[in-house]
């Protein structure tokens, strides 16, 4: 329920950011062009991560609350504080992919990246109500990293590589960023729990202010923690806007309720909760299941496929194995039309395990068509499902052979690397792009990185690195 909460919260705070449109003036004493939110209903696409919230969407006050002055600054307060955590998130990860990279073209892509997320670090402190020198060697260093990786993307782009004094200047940089981030979610943790950045700040502690003092300690500690999290490789793509994957003629929400009731065993209070009009038109229904706990279904106008179920219980309870679990998943997959499956990525946390399945065709992966689904290990109960990206990108592909080997690929992996694992793999990258791959599974210094390789012309196409969370381990 608490999960839900959030969720809701989060969906929220979502659509304020699209809608409501603040203005300060240089004294930060005036909004100006503020309209009131519209909170329709909307269902995010990753439902099913062990960790769905991430801190850089979490900004923001509740509707009710927004009417007055004080929360509307405290919104743009708020906003600017989880988008520079999101920045200082970003440009760490991008570093960390950048030094595990030998591709010249790669690294320059992860430099122009770094600057602009540099950029965006000093455009949102400066919207923060910060005051005095102490807070200078944070920001220095900030508007030195903006320069800095912009000097290492013209060295590249002139042909030259990246020395062993650049890289160990980039490892410092790196070094610095975890030990920023890290203060910066211990503050995100208080402001969950009704820290105001406007009340901090109008508190004087002799020279200057609670928030000033309190974001001058942002070098203090060196814990780490992910905010941007991917509960697999490409888990939350959506390579194509356009709707490839649906079909079938258009049903009623009375063959929907048909449909949920057929699907789902041993439930109670099934109710239509409406209908949703965006990229997919659904119908919406809630249930309860036999152990009591309520779940929400969306089946697509089209063709009545389940798009998205949302659930959650709270137990340490495991009657069936995570075997029987991964069972559960391609069957309850399979039955809504995911054929020739398998699951790619896997985890258990808390009596659920979760799956990520993806097609297979030709012996190639599909990552842009993956779904996800979530098992409650104590009944067996599919209690989480998206299929978003599946419907989003399933077409008919004509996927050709590889160009290179894969040893042409793998001899461009650094030597410090251990490969575990190889694969061709149809992978979702930028510019809408679908890229048949060599993947690689590899460690390095208790780290696990992904690699991706193109397998026509041998670049390097991507990296992503496993981190490991107090709920479960992320690629970033």
């Amino acid at each position: 329920m608490k999960e839900d909460l959030r969720q809701e919260k989060i969906e929220q705070k979502s659509e304020q950011k699209k809608e409501v449109k603040f203005k300060e003036n240089e004294h930060a004493n005036k909004i100006r062009g503020y309209q009131k939110a519209v909170i329709g209903l909307t269902i995010a696409t990753s439902l099913l991560g062990a960790s769905t919230i991430g801190f850089g969407i979490a900004y923001g006050v509740t509707q009710n609350q927004a009417n007055t002055y004080s929360m509307q600054l405290e919104n743009v307060y708020q906003r600017n504080y989880y988008e520079l955590v999101d920045s200082v998130n970003n440009a760490d990860m991008k570093i960390s992919k950048l030094l595990a990279s030998n591709s010249r073209e790669y690294q320059g892509k992860m430099l122009t990246e770094i600057s602009q997320a540099s950029k965006e670090m000093q455009s949102n402190i400066a919207t923060l109500p910060l005051s005095g020198d102490n807070v200078m060697q944070s920001v220095r260093f900030i508007n030195q990293m903006a320069g800095y990786t912009q000097v290492l993307e013209e060295k590249l782009a002139k042909g030259d590589t990246l020395s062993e004094a650049d890289k160990e200047t980039l490892s410092d940089m790196h070094d610095s960023l975890t030990e920023m981030k890290k203060y910066l979610n211990k503050m995100s943790e208080n402001m969950w729990n009704g820290y105001s950045i406007l009340g901090a700040s109008s508190q004087m502690n002799g020279e200057f202010d609670d928030f000033t003092l309190e974001f001058a300690q942002i070098k203090a500690d060196d814990t780490d923690y992910p905010t941007m999290i991917y509960d697999g490789p490409f888990s939350d793509s959506v390579v194509n806007q356009k709707i490839k994957g649906l079909s079938g003629a258009e049903i009623s929400k009375e063959d929907a309720y048909k449909k949920i009731d057929g699907l789902f065993k041993n439930i109670s209070n099934l109710q239509y909760q409406g209908e949703t009009d965006g990229r997919f038109s659904t119908f919406n229904y809630s249930l309860m299941n036999s152990e009591g706990q309520n779940i929400f279904v969306q089946t697509t106008k089209i063709g009545g496929h389940i798009l998205t179920v949302s659930g959650n219980v709270e137990s340490n309870i495991k009657n069936i194995d995570f075997a029987q679990a991964e069972k559960i998943a391609l069957d309850f997959a399979k039955s809504n039309g995911v054929e020739n499956a398998k699951v790619v990525w896997s985890e258990e946390l808390n009596s659920q395990a979760y799956f990520n399945i993806a097609p297979v065709q030709n012996n190639i992966i599909l990552y842009p068509d993956l779904v996800k689904v979530k098992v409650d290990l104590e009944h067996g109960d599919v209690i989480g499902y998206d299929a978003i990206s599946y419907f989003t990108n399933h077409a008919a592909r004509s996927l050709g052979a590889a160009g290179i080997s894969v040893d042409v690929a793998k001899a461009n992996i650094d030597s410090s690397f251990e490969i575990k694992k190889e694969r061709l793999v149809l992978a979702p990258l930028d510019y809408n792009r679908e890229i048949l791959c060599f993947e690689f599974e590899a460690t390095r210094d208790g780290a696990t990185y992904y690699i991706y390789f193109n397998a026509a012309t041998g670049q390097e196409e991507n990296i992503l690195k496993v981190v490991e969370t107090t709920d479960g381990s992320k690629l970033m």
